[in-house]
């Protein structure tokens, strides 16, 4: 543990210890690690919140000088690597489990969110990755979208994944409902706060 925290309560100012190094250059990232035959990684990623992908044309990419590697969400649905899982099995109230859609690191028919990663190009370097990733064309095929999370669970709503109806993949809670509920009827006022 940090000794400059040892000892220090909430509300005290707990001095830095890595600020020195990072203010003079000495600091070190991921990114300044170099080694020999190191290649470099670009995504080409969805310009569109919601859209079917009808093709994704990677041939002059593959092709371009420096490329080791194109990787399509063709590509990677056929590797049989399978979904990322995001955030935590939670089970709902009821016990059931959360209703989450599957979640490919590289999207094959559909993309679901502005960013959402297409294609991915393995080079010699950043910038001839960058460059083939500019080569990759791709049709989409627009779908309505929702950006906003309250209006998602609206009647009529774009549905994101098939698999979560509604766009609800969870309902669950922790804790002791009831002591709650008694809590709140007791206390002398209720302020009632909506985050976005």
């Amino acid at each position: 543990m940090n000794k400059a925290i040892v000892g220090k309560t909430f509300g005290q100012s707990v001095r830095r210890v890595e600020d020195r190094r990072f203010v003079t250059g000495r600091g070190k990232y991921t990114d300044d690690v170099l080694h020999d035959g190191q290649t470099y990684m670009a995504f080409l990623r969805s310009p569109h919140a919601h859209a079917d992908i009808v093709s994704v044309d990677a041939a002059a990419a593959r092709a371009a000088p420096g490329v080791h590697a194109v990787i399509t969400g063709a590509d990677y649905a056929a590797s049989g690597l399978g979904m990322l899982f995001c955030g935590w099995p939670a089970k709902t109230k009821a016990g059931e489990p959360q209703k989450m859609g599957a979640y490919p690191p590289i999207a094959a028919d559909r993309v679901r969110f502005v960013g959402n990663i297409v294609a991915a190009v393995v080079a010699d370097t950043r910038d001839l990755a960058r460059d083939a990733v500019d080569l990759i064309e791709v049709e989409y095929r627009d779908r309505p979208a929702v950006v906003d999370v309250a209006a998602a669970r609206d009647d009529g709503a774009p549905q994101i994944h098939d698999d979560a109806p509604g766009n609800l993949v969870v309902d669950w809670a922790l804790g002791d409902r009831a002591a709650t509920d008694a809590a709140f009827d007791a206390a002398a006022e209720v302020v009632k706060l909506t985050l976005r």
